[in-house]
């Protein structure tokens, strides 16, 4: 998707003036440093309440730690908005307020069904500098509890009276990630940069105007001056609710970076496709971080580890056809605690911690050997690439043209998806070259496999 950043002050002008909800739209040029919040800067007090279903608290590997609280509720109305959130950390709780569009009737909302719309949102945490210990968050009263295994235990912590100022956020990347479904998943994907290691997300504002989403993230700073100066990278997934709306295309504005984006043409294998009838399908749900997999019937399943299963052709014997093939590994809580002990003896595929380390911390667009050795940099270098939705979650997506000890014309794709305390790598090494030869795997296949994907953690 295009990204471009508008930095005319004439339409920074234009923006302002012309919002018309409690947000602020803050436009500003590419490199610039955010703006701060005035202090008189308010929202309104007349957002509809959210009902909250379930919060799930994900703890991903890398350093710092990915720390992202999963929100499952309702809006009031399939003309809402997720339009106000506010994340506060008070001590070793984190309380999260989500509100919706003010409910103030009029034309936008005329027609619309007076029943609840489903949304999910993804907020990040900074977990920095904070102790080992206990913690939980709380959104609208529903409540997770979560654990940090650090060597910390000498910071103090935040409470929520302690004073702090607002700077907008400097946003690196805006992508859009639209599901499939009924109503349609739309969520916008934002790659920032909170000002110091002590600072929080602290708002999400969101504003429909016609075909038009601004978006602006602020950041809490505690007005402390014994804090890392580092910027820290984080990532932040906002549903737009598209129900009522014109057809589009959109646009997007988040802190002044654009992108844009048009539902109607999202490629078929985007779309819910129904398992052909010939296929079969694989389902681990008796083990610890279960999933199941639908594919053809002349694929065959080896269980490499208990962790670990390949998806490939069978060929008469190794040089007869294509060396293609589908993995997925499982990274259960079990496996987890064997790597924080030092234990750990890579008994699940293409789970190397360090290297999980390298991919999970790149910027999309960013391309990074995951290999110590310079001289097998080529084999074990990795782009990321936008985010990928997979069985109703987001995972990170890779790509690795030229895979180390693999023929030329060979593709690794690889996820990494984090859910429920499990963390599950999904890939593929698959042929480019359009051959027919046996064995051959077509990214085009490996799309439609990975449709089926059904994770039951």
């Amino acid at each position: 998707m295009k990204i471009k950043t508008l930095s005319f002050l004439v339409l920074s002008l234009y923006l302002l003036l012309s919002a018309c909800s409690p947000l602020t739209t803050i436009v500003s040029s590419s490199g610039e440093q955010p703006t701060p919040v005035e202090s008189n800067d308010s929202v309104s007090a007349d957002y509809q309440p959210i009902t909250v279903d379930q919060v799930k608290v994900e703890i991903g590997v890398g350093s710092p730690i990915p720390v992202h609280v999963i929100v499952y509720g309702n809006l009031p109305d399939p003309c809402s908005q997720v339009e106000h959130t506010e994340i506060k950390q008070d001590g070793l709780n984190f309380i999260i307020t989500l509100s919706a569009t003010p409910d103030v009737g009029g034309p936008a909302v005329d027609g619309c069904i007076k029943e609840s719309f489903p949304f999910k949102m993804g907020i990040p945490l900074n977990v920095v500098d904070l102790p080992a210990g206990s913690y939980s968050v709380t959104v609208n009263g529903s409540r997770a509890d979560f654990k940090l295994d650090t060597a910390n235990s000498t910071s103090s912590l935040l409470t929520a009276d302690m004073p702090f100022e607002k700077n907008d956020i400097q946003v690196d990347a805006v992508n859009v990630d639209i599901g499939r479904g009924s109503p349609l998943p739309v969520h916008a994907i934002v790659s920032a940069n909170l000002p110091n290691a002590c600072a929080q997300l602290g708002e999400v504002r969101v504003h429909r105007d016609e075909t038009t989403f601004f978006v602006r993230l602020i950041a809490y700073v505690p007005t402390q001056t014994d804090c890392n100066p580092d910027t820290l990278p984080m990532r932040v997934e906002i549903p737009l609710n598209i129900a009522y709306a014109p057809e589009g295309p959109y646009e997007v504005n988040v802190n002044g970076v654009t992108t844009s984006f048009d539902h109607r043409a999202v490629p078929a294998e985007n779309s819910q496709t129904p398992v052909p009838t010939a296929w079969v399908t694989y389902n681990n749900a008796s083990q610890q971080c279960g999933y199941e997999i639908s594919y053809p019937s002349e694929i065959q399943v080896t269980e490499q580890t208990p962790y670990s299963q390949t998806f490939g052709f069978k060929l008469p014997d190794s040089d007869a056809g294509i060396p293609n093939f589908i993995y997925m590994s499982v990274v259960t809580p079990e496996i987890q605690k064997m790597i924080e002990d030092g234990t750990y003896n890579h008994d699940v595929y293409n789970y190397d911690p360090a290297a999980i380390e390298i991919l999970v911390n790149m910027q999309t667009g960013e391309s990074k050997s995951v290999h110590p050795a310079p001289a097998m940099e080529a084999g074990f270098t990795f782009e990321r690439k936008p985010d990928t939705q997979i069985s109703g979650h987001i995972a990170q997506t890779y790509e690795n043209i030229q895979p180390w000890e693999f023929p030329s014309g060979t593709k690794e794709i690889r996820y990494y998806l984090p859910s429920d305390g499990c963390i599950y790598l999904i890939g593929s090494y698959l042929d480019t070259t359009q051959s027919t030869q046996l064995g051959a795997i077509t990214e085009e296949l490996f799309d439609q496999i990975v449709t089926t994907i059904q994770l039951i953690p």
